[in-house]
């Protein structure tokens, strides 16, 4: 889960190749992440200065760092694995 704005959200990803945050009322998508080019393996979240993160992970060997409050960029795409990424903590 990660709160954006005040509001619980829940976070998920798959091998669609997106991460999605979900309203917990409703169950609505309310952002489809797209950076991955196969699927997404792993995702987490966490908080830096009160500001909410979101850290995926995929089978094209990256991890990509999000605020969801900014929308579908990633903000960082770290580079180093050469295989597939199975898991971010």
């Amino acid at each position: 889960t990660v709160v954006v704005n005040g509001e619980v959200r829940v976070v998920s990803c798959g091998d669609d190749r997106t991460v999605r945050v979900w309203a917990i009322e409703g169950g609505d998508a309310l952002q489809v992440l797209r950076v991955h080019t196969y699927g997404v393996k792993g995702v987490t979240t966490f908080v830096v200065h009160d500001d909410a993160r979101v850290v995926s992970c995929g089978d094209d060997g990256t991890i990509c760092i999000w605020d969801p409050r900014a929308g579908s960029d990633a903000l960082v795409v770290p580079e180093g694995h050469s295989g597939a990424v199975n898991g971010v903590a």
